[in-house]
């Protein structure tokens, strides 16, 4: 990462999809290919994991399926490890904003938490596991502010219910 002239940091990349080879990682990939392919080149975007060659491997998939077969040259791959301190901080230092797929949460997910907090990024994961979001609140609310970046969790299917129940009652009820 280069720093800016006022001392703030400025990322390569706009999202970084961690976790992209795993189940889910894989249609978050394709839609934010889906997404990105829309914009016109205003939004950088990387893949990371453990295994280059399966990045490699799903770009070449996503890009084919959505149409957009040289995107792949555009997007970004990171070999991140959730049990490598220094590969996420390395990550998070290359992103705004880390999209975290790996689960579950309860046992992978802090380290991506910490990591992004303590490298001034902000992450947004798919966990629908009430216990580790409380924990992370807890543990993490006051140094996400301090460093100005947005800890969301539960962004997933699992939060759906929720969500459309509190919409809804914000419609029903004035004020």
């Amino acid at each position: 990462w280069e720093a800016m002239a006022d001392g703030l940091r400025s990322p390569r990349y706009d999202l970084v999809v961690f976790g992209a080879t795993g189940f889910t990682g894989q249609y978050v990939v394709e839609e934010v290919g889906r997404v990105a392919a829309k914009r016109d080149g205003d939004f950088t975007w990387a893949v990371a994991g453990r295994n280059g060659e399966k990045l490699k491997d799903l770009l070449e998939r996503v890009c084919v399926t959505i149409g957009q077969p040289h995107a792949k040259n555009s997007v970004g791959l990171l070999i991140c490890d959730v049990g490598d301190e220094e590969s996420l901080a390395t990550m998070c230092q290359n992103a705004k904003v880390v999209l975290n797929c790996v689960g579950p949460y309860r046992f992978y997910g802090e380290p991506v938490v910490k990591a992004c907090v303590e490298n001034g990024c902000s992450c947004v994961d798919l966990c629908g596991e009430p216990q580790f979001l409380e924990e992370m609140q807890l543990k993490y609310s006051k140094a996400a502010e301090e460093n100005s970046v947005y800890i969301i969790g539960s962004c997933g299917f699992d939060s759906i219910p929720a969500d459309l129940g509190v919409l809804y009652t914000r419609h029903q009820f004035p004020g």
